[in-house]
């Protein structure tokens, strides 16, 4: 059922695109006219002959009408045939077609889903040194199996929307290569060769915990959560100043990361001191790169923790 406004009156059709034309009943045709309606021409009778869908019976139709149909912003002229005896109002196909209420194709049921900017730490920005000694190399293009082409372009799609990577313009130093690992479903993991930025990349030597000593601050007989940070690196911001290094070479072009990229040697040390920056201070929160543990020795003070975390 949609509500149209058929010359000036608001009446309620139901949508049937198995009608050829559009009928309303002789109650319908009534209140219209007492309704003031607009027409731009009115009949008794009519020549057509009609039928119900499966039926060899002629329909008795006591007349017809032209007016305009409205539905939303879109208004067409559609003729009406007043049936006696009809059970409810129909809005016919082509006149639905016409005011955009049923749409025949391909991509009627197709479900897509809008690709937004993947999430960043707020107010941090990660800056990468290197070595000035060490010259900048400008690795070859590594050709991609023809087959696996359309989907390394569109997972490059999906990093750009999701601003994790951006084209590259005007001159570059470091240039990498990129990596196709094709998966068993027939999707893609990209990757990038960054061994040789790596030995120009300066660490930041940020002491990383011994998992020895993060199982031994785990305390007895407490309530745990456990949160797994999604695509962690990735929620790291780079300075733009440091965003050339990670350029790397495809058939389409130059592209650099916006995020910190896996693969790059500094990236644990940079990550793990943005999570202690951010966690110290957290009671009763453990963490190591992308794991963090929550706990609490009541429900209350567990939720509580929690709470402050997330």
């Amino acid at each position: 059922m949609i509500t149209c406004c058929i010359g000036g009156v608001s009446w309620d059709m139901l949508v049937d695109s198995g009608a050829d034309c559009n009928l309303v009943t002789p109650e319908a045709w009534n209140k219209f006219k007492e309704a003031g309606i607009k027409v731009y021409s009115s009949t008794k009778g009519c020549d057509r002959k009609l039928k119900a869908y499966g039926s060899e019976n002629l329909l008795n139709v006591s007349g017809s009408f032209v007016a305009d149909i409205r539905v939303g912003q879109k208004c067409v002229k559609a003729e009406f045939f007043v049936v006696t005896g009809g059970q409810q109002c129909l809005l016919g196909d082509e006149t639905s077609k016409l005011l955009g209420i049923l749409n025949v194709g391909l991509d009627v049921n197709k479900v897509t889903e809008e690709v937004k900017p993947f999430s960043k730490i707020s107010g941090v920005q990660v800056k990468i040194h290197t070595d000035p000694e060490i010259k900048p190399v400008f690795q070859p293009l590594r050709r991609v199996p023809i087959p696996l082409e359309s989907a390394v372009k569109s997972k490059l799609e999906q990093l750009l929307a999701r601003d994790i990577i951006e084209v590259k313009t005007g001159p570059t130093s470091w240039v990498s290569p990129l990596v196709v690992v094709g998966k068993a479903n027939g999707d893609v993991r990209l990757c990038l060769d960054l061994r040789r930025v790596n030995e120009a990349v300066l660490r930041e030597r940020h002491p990383m915990p011994v998992v020895d000593e993060y199982l031994a601050r785990l305390g007895k007989d407490m309530i745990r959560s456990k949160l797994d940070i999604r695509e962690a690196f990735l929620q790291v911001e780079l300075d733009p100043e440091s965003r050339d290094v990670t350029t790397f070479i495809t058939s389409l072009g130059l592209f650099r990361f916006k995020r910190l990229p896996f693969g790059l040697v500094t990236a644990p040390e940079a990550f793990q001191r943005t999570m202690d920056e951010i966690l110290t201070g957290c009671e009763g929160t453990h963490w190591y790169l992308d794991d963090v543990i929550i706990e609490g020795s009541t429900e209350e003070e567990h939720d509580r923790r929690v709470d402050k975390v997330v």
